[in-house]
């Protein structure tokens, strides 16, 4: 499989063979790391930033009572806190959810990347644009949204980002190594309602969920459920053969 990151902003911007070497360049020396291990810390500072080429991580936030908010799921491809300046405070960190292939990128060498070339320039800037759209959809699902709706909201989002990506889903499947207790993170359930909200997607034939890979058995339905729509996700990409449901 070629970059994924490479593909993500591919999808983004129109990029010339010297922008994708450039890019490739910035992702040589990959590091593999285990499941659980911190890759980003608030201590490190904004010096460089963490590109998933495999495997799936995790933004989040502890809380003071030791409850922790995951503000954003890191699939192959995506990247974190480019638009931060070295000094810039952060309060995030990144942990990996499953074993994982990263790079980190120094501040100075994508800032360099961005300024001598344009089409890298402007998929930086129509990618923080999706994250930010990523952000407020999540903000919304977990308000405005019953238990059942930000499940299936949330399975469609992670579908739709993966099929972005060459290989990472055949016939409507995926590697899903989330734990419950993810999900709760994610979704601001707990692990037992996250239980039984599976459990009813799996009841009514929507999905199958078995040795941490997700299968989507009626994506149509699954949509609805949700009121998904991928318009903050598809721009710039064609989405593959696919009728969308408004929401």
């Amino acid at each position: 499989m070629s970059n994924p990151f490479v593909q993500r902003l591919e999808g983004l911007a129109c990029l010339g063979e010297a922008d994708v070497r450039t890019l490739e360049d910035l992702c040589k020396n990959p590091r593999d790391v285990g499941s659980k291990r911190y890759i980003f810390r608030e201590s490190s500072g904004a010096s460089s930033f963490p590109v998933i080429i495999s495997g799936w991580a995790a933004r989040h936030q502890i809380l003071r009572n030791g409850g922790r908010q995951i503000t954003r799921l890191m699939l192959p491809g995506d990247a974190y806190y480019f638009d931060a300046t070295p000094d810039s405070p952060l309060h995030e960190e990144v942990i990996t959810l499953s074993s994982c292939r990263f790079v980190q990128i120094p501040h100075a060498c994508m800032e360099r990347a961005i300024k001598a070339c344009a089409p890298i320039s402007t998929a930086m800037r129509n990618y923080g644009c999706m994250e930010n759209a990523i952000l407020s959809s999540m903000v919304v699902n977990i308000g405005r949204r019953d238990a059942l709706e930000r499940m299936a909201y949330l399975i469609c989002e992670l579908h739709l980002r993966l099929e972005m990506i060459d290989g990472a889903v055949r016939d409507d499947e995926f590697a899903f190594p989330l734990t419950q207790d993810d999900m709760a993170d994610v979704l601001g359930l707990t692990p037992v309602h996250i239980n039984r909200k599976l459990q009813q997607l799996r009841q009514n034939d929507i999905i199958s969920l078995r040795s941490k890979r997700m299968k989507i058995l009626d994506l149509p339905k699954l949509r609805q459920i949700a009121g998904f729509n991928s318009a903050y996700l598809t721009q710039g990409h064609s989405e593959p053969h696919r009728e969308m449901v408004a929401a």
